[in-house]
């Protein structure tokens, strides 16, 4: 069952990489180092494992592994490939046992970048999961007087007394 679970994500993966190349966008993961400079943060902060909704994981910390999947965390390698054959087997234990393991994320601005465990965010962004365990660890940027980040850290004020990332402000 998981070659066909492949199968069907590389499909979806796909249909998004050409979207995107036809809207003239970016068709990969966006990757957290290309966005951010280490002048322009004041500090990391650990928050620990959480429970994170899957629609604010946007992209992953390096570029590594970033073409092998389209911009919505689906696979876009062939059937065949090492890669494929991980995938599969990940989606069959998910199926059976559930994810066991925290993935490892960066939080940025309120958006997450995996550090470890883009096949488990795409095996569940296939089984359409809303949430994810994860081991946090939030980037602060230096505090300007940035519209974006004004209202970033309104929210950062906010989770700190409500530990949660489903409100955002603006």
């Amino acid at each position: 069952m998981s070659v066909q679970d492949y199968l069907s994500a590389v499909k979806i993966g796909k249909k998004e990489y050409h979207a995107c190349v036809n809207k003239g966008t970016y068709p990969y993961l966006p990757v957290l180092e290309d966005i951010i400079d280490e002048n322009s943060i004041d500090r990391e902060v650990s928050l620990g494992s959480d429970q994170i909704p899957l629609r604010l994981v946007v992209g992953t910390c390096t570029a590594g592994r970033t073409t092998a999947f389209a911009d919505n965390f689906m696979p876009i390698l062939d059937w065949g490939t090492e890669f494929s054959a991980k995938w599969a087997s990940l989606s069959d234990s998910q199926v059976n046992e559930g994810i066991r393991d925290d993935i490892k994320v960066y939080e940025y601005m309120n958006k997450f970048y995996i550090e470890e465990g883009n096949k488990r965010v795409s095996v569940m962004r296939a089984v359409d999961a809303a949430y994810i365990p994860a081991i946090v660890t939030r980037i602060l940027p230096k505090r300007t007087e940035e519209k974006d980040n004004l209202i970033y850290y309104e929210f950062v004020d906010f989770y700190n007394v409500a530990h949660t990332n489903e409100i955002w402000f603006s």
